[in-house]
């Protein structure tokens, strides 16, 4: 094997241990599934581009339970951005969460929702997937993804997260 090829070889072994965590011991994992609530609902800016399709954009607080004791009882902060057409759409947002230990993580998610009628009475549901872009302190190098669903009401939300994290 030439000088060369050794080096190439070493450099993939390299790049794919940096991008898939080979040979980092020290990274730790966390389980960061949670739950999701609001009481009533935050206000939203709405355009109405037809009469079938609307835009939103609002800022909610969801109180958070968890296992997890850095998650449970916290208040995160979301930023989100609805497209809709008779109510069935996509979502995209951005989520803060200030940890218990002072730590905090910003999530960027992304999914899908549908609303069902009964007479006035309106509920959506949605789902999707979210992934963390920053952290701070001891988080500063988080990865993960997680799996969120849940439904709307004007009474409030819930939803359920299933995520798991390494940082």
């Amino acid at each position: 094997m030439s000088i060369d090829r050794i080096t190439y070889t070493a450099f993939v072994v390299a790049l794919l241990g940096g991008l898939f965590g080979i040979g980092s011991a020290s990274a730790e994992s966390m389980d960061c599934s949670r739950s999701e609530e609001r009481n009533g609902l935050p206000p939203a800016d709405i355009l109405t581009v037809t009469n079938d399709r609307q835009l939103l954009q609002w800022k909610d607080v969801h109180n958070i339970s968890s296992k997890n004791p850095e998650f449970d009882g916290i208040v995160a902060t979301l930023y989100e951005h609805d497209d809709h057409i008779r109510g069935t759409g996509t979502h995209v947002g951005y989520e803060m969460y200030p940890l218990k230990s002072g730590e905090v993580l910003w999530i960027k998610y992304e999914g899908v929702h549908s609303t069902t009628m009964k007479g006035e009475v309106w509920e959506i549901t949605f789902q999707g997937v979210s992934h963390f872009i920053a952290g701070t302190g001891k988080y500063k190098a988080i990865r993960g993804v997680a799996h969120y669903h849940g439904k709307n009401s004007a009474a409030g939300l819930t939803a359920d997260v299933f995520c798991e994290a390494v940082y």
